[in-house]
């Protein structure tokens, strides 16, 4: 699909900023301080789906070839992001949705106008722009997933220690970070896999950064001495 037209950076930005809004109802949904507001998640919840189903209606009207983006992997996404089958069965789809972040921010960074490159920091993180936006939708797709992956893994064990989605969001930022302050840690068998996962994938964010932020600013030199 193209996304050239001003309904089209408009309709992007509109967009993320409901999947943002979803993600910041579910990580509150989970906070004890809000445990007297369920009827207002419950409809806010409702309303969330519904502008995604809005929303892939319109993919599906505007899109060249439907059945293309209908079974592509960003479109199956978004068909799995409005089945409400939180409403019939067990299964938790909210980490799933996290996942949409990495089309959409992939399409508004191509329609960001970068210019006034006063400084050699400033032109490598123009040249670094896709590959970061890459990496900073992958790390939040992992941290999402790991947050809500240890809390409902640990929550029964550990009520004290897991409270809630923030303390295991905060987990995962702490693990993948490398920084490891140990004031929260797994006990049982499926949470240590999963801190073994979020540990590897750690490292290889920072390897990643550091690698992206190197060549970036190789190129940047390399631009500087052609002008």
């Amino acid at each position: 699909m193209r996304q050239t037209s001003p309904f089209s950076e408009r309709f992007e930005l509109a967009v993320i900023a409901v999947i943002c809004m979803d993600l910041v109802l579910q990580t509150a949904e989970t906070a004890e301080a809000m445990a007297g507001a369920a009827t207002f998640f419950f409809w806010a919840g409702v309303g969330v789906w519904a502008l995604y189903t809005v929303e892939w209606c319109v993919r599906i009207r505007r899109a060249e070839d439907w059945k293309k983006y209908a079974f592509s992997f960003m479109g199956i996404v978004d068909f799995l992001a409005v089945l409400p089958l939180w409403a019939f069965t067990g299964f938790d789809l909210k980490a799933l949705r996290a996942f949409r972040l990495f089309r959409l921010f992939v399409s508004t960074a191509k329609l960001a106008v970068h210019t006034h490159a006063v400084s050699k920091l400033a032109r490598a993180f123009r040249h670094a722009m896709d590959e970061a936006g890459a990496l900073i939708a992958g790390t939040s797709i992992v941290v999402f997933t790991a947050g809500f992956g240890m809390y409902h893994l640990e929550r029964e064990v550990q009520p004290e220690v897991f409270g809630s989605v923030y303390d295991g969001l905060w987990w995962a930022v702490v693990t993948l970070t490398t920084v490891g302050y140990g004031d929260i840690q797994p006990v049982t068998a499926g949470g240590r896999i999963l801190a073994t996962v979020a540990m590897f994938a750690g490292i290889g964010v920072i390897g990643s950064a550091c690698g992206i932020m190197a060549d970036a600013l190789r190129e940047a030199g390399d631009g500087e001495q052609a002008a």
